[in-house]
């Protein structure tokens, strides 16, 4: 292991329970502040890091029992469809828009009707609690959907209109929404509640494009993780409430399932414990979504969709042409307990399915062809 000293603002990020985490796909925030090393004067509170960085190379590995992802965890993950408490369905279909092509979201009440939502261009959907759906829209923020009739919830939760956004910027807990802000030091992570009021905290993290996975107990303790990157790595970032820093190598699209994290690594499919210690890789034949479902890992490349068990037995059992009008497949879910797979052709052509655990079609939701 090695460590290093930086300067931080005393206690900041330390007394977060529910503050998300963080990576670093905004491009439009500012340069990371170099780190003050060991020999540098530190005049303000100094916190020590301790990058862990495992011994021996990771081997594929007989998996085991994959644990079971909390309900926050699983619903801060990007969903191909949301579905709301009377039944009906929300998710992204094609359509030709005034500058051409565009991602639209539909409303589908399962009875044979479906209309557009009437949502800003641009909107990216990102929870919904049954009744009220969450979006964000470029410029203005985070605004609620209900009813037909949409409200702005916080201009606080925006960034400039010419900036994007991805779905790990934000953190949904039961009473509160985090998101992150970019700020002249690094990224401020806020908080609000379900009304728009802001909390008088907030959370100074001295890395730009900080994205938030979630929290974890870690020796007992409640520990805040994010996510950042560095030149052409992911490195995950657990805080604890004793203010040592553990930066553990990591990939994209990380998810915490008990005491352990998994995530995307050059395609591969990986999963480490909390102490950075023990990298495993569990799959190594392309992976760009995955979810967990009954007793087995999902996961998806372009071409299909895998289960694995765990003994590590893995099988394909749905390809991109088994969905209509599609070339590729773009990702698998689970939404309230159901397995959900997602295909393209082209940008903006959506199909969406339902599988059961097998692979097979029980529904073919929707289809832009």
């Amino acid at each position: 292991m090695r460590k290093k000293v930086i300067t931080a603002a005393a206690g900041a990020l330390i007394a977060a329970s529910l503050v998300t985490a963080c990576s670093d796909h905004n491009t439009d925030y500012r340069s990371e502040p170099e780190e003050v090393t060991t020999t540098e004067a530190v005049t303000t509170a100094e916190t020590v890091i301790t990058t862990a960085e495992p011994s021996t190379k990771p081997e594929k590995v007989i998996p085991g029992d994959f644990g079971k992802p909390s309900e926050e965890a699983a619903m801060n993950r990007p969903q191909f469809v949301y579905i709301m408490d009377d039944g009906s369905y929300v998710y992204v279909s094609g359509k030709n828009g005034q500058n051409g092509k565009e991602d639209v979201y539909i409303r589908d009440d399962r009875k044979g009707h479906t209309e557009e939502l009437s949502l800003p261009a641009k909107s990216m959907m990102l929870y919904t609690d049954g009744k009220t759906l969450y979006y964000y829209v470029p410029g203005e923020g985070v605004c609620e959907y209900r009813d037909g009739k949409s409200k702005n919830l916080s201009r606080e939760t925006a960034v400039s209109e010419n900036s994007s956004r991805e779905r790990e910027d934000f953190y949904f807990t039961e009473d509160s929404i985090y998101f992150t802000c970019p700020s002249d030091s690094g990224t401020v992570i806020k908080s609000m509640d379900y009304s728009g009021k802001l909390s008088d905290k907030e959370y100074n993290v001295e890395y730009n494009n900080v994205r938030i996975v979630g929290t974890a107990e870690v020796s007992g303790k409640t520990s805040l993780i994010c996510t950042y990157h560095r030149s052409i790595n992911d490195f995950i970032r657990i805080i604890g409430d004793n203010g040592v820093f553990t930066d553990i190598s990591s990939g994209g699209s990380p998810y915490i399932v008990g005491d352990r994290l998994y995530y995307i690594k050059d395609q591969r499919l990986c999963r480490n414990d909390l102490s950075g210690m023990a990298e495993e890789i569990l799959s190594d034949k392309g992976c760009k979504s995955y979810c967990f479902f009954g007793d087995r890992l999902y996961y998806a490349n372009t071409e299909a969709v895998c289960a694995m068990d765990r003994d590590g037995r893995t099988e394909k059992i749905l390809s991109a042409g088994d969905l209509d009008g599609t070339g590729y497949i773009e990702g698998v879910c689970t939404v309230s307990g159901r397995l959900f797979v997602s295909g393209g052709a082209g940008a903006f052509t959506h199909s969406l399915a339902e599988i059961d655990e097998n692979g097979k079609v029980t529904e073919k939701i929707h289809s832009d062809k």
